[in-house]
């Protein structure tokens, strides 16, 4: 702990608008590496190094290539010194405008401490614009997220990212992680997730991500007043094109499982194309 305090000083603190909370636990980071199930012929991308404490332990792993993404300019050149390694490629850039660039070649991996203010949209563009699909993720996130994240259906804590993830692969959460594990310590507990089985679906995602943020659009409104409002379709034809889709209009989205879902996507997302 003292030798992490004093190596942030060096580089004036903590910088709280790039979420910057040091990971001090070399057990949780090998389970981390553990449940990536990292093999010879992966490509890995780490986003926010920090001072390097899972990066080594990547460095360590079979991995083809590792691939860290630190966007503070200071720890980067720390980390150059610090990680060498022939199969490891530092950059220092935003992980937000490398990953619609990131051409890398699969099977792809991420493991990653993520800042809290990037988490969502680090995991979306992933998923959905990033040039090769992850097979999987090991991810440490603000527990709240995580919990959100792996709701199950009926949850009021279901949103907009529970069901992309759903839809795509099979997250769960490996364990919780305090926050007294971390320097400065976050006034939030943290947990590690796994997202397995990654695959890209049989729809359009854009298709899709629009009908998942129209149905949350109105919290805990049903089906009928958010979703099927939205697209204009009413009476009858809304009845059926819900009967079709494996759910009722009196449904509120976070009730639908994933085959719900995908009926619904399947169902409407023609009608959201003409609309367009």
């Amino acid at each position: 702990m003292s030798n992490t305090r004093d190596l942030i000083k060096r580089f004036g603190g903590a910088t709280h608008s790039l979420g910057q909370h040091f990971l001090l636990s070399e057990p949780v980071v090998e389970r981390m590496v553990e449940r990536a199930n990292i093999t010879k012929e992966d490509t890995v991308l780490e986003i926010g190094p920090g001072l390097g404490i899972l990066t080594k332990k990547l460095n360590s792993s079979p991995a083809k290539m590792i691939i860290a993404c630190e966007k503070d300019r200071k720890l980067h050149e720390f980390l150059l010194g610090e990680c060498k390694n022939k199969k490891l490629k530092l950059i220092c850039d935003d992980a937000l405008l490398l990953i619609p660039q990131l051409q890398v070649e699969s099977p792809f991996k991420v493991v990653a401490n993520l800042p809290y203010n990037i988490s969502s949209p680090v995991m979306i563009s992933l998923l959905t614009i990033c040039p090769t699909l992850p097979k999987t993720m090991v991810l440490m996130l603000q527990k709240e997220v995580a919990q959100r994240i792996c709701a199950k259906p009926n949850s009021s804590n279901r949103g907009f990212l529970t069901v992309l993830l759903e839809l795509m692969g099979e997250p769960e959460i490996i364990e919780t992680v305090p926050s007294n594990l971390f320097y400065p310590e976050p006034a939030v507990q943290s947990a590690t997730i796994l997202i397995s089985n990654i695959e890209k679906p049989n729809f359009d995602i854009r298709s899709a991500m629009k009908i998942i943020k129209l149905s949350f659009a109105g919290k805990r409104k049903k089906l009928k007043n958010s979703l099927f409002s939205s697209l204009q379709l009413k009476g009858e034809k809304a009845e059926q094109a819900a009967k079709r889709s494996g759910v009722t209009l009196d449904m509120r989205p976070e009730d639908l499982n994933k085959k719900q879902w995908e009926g619904l996507i399947l169902e409407l997302s023609p009608l959201l194309k003409r609309s367009c």
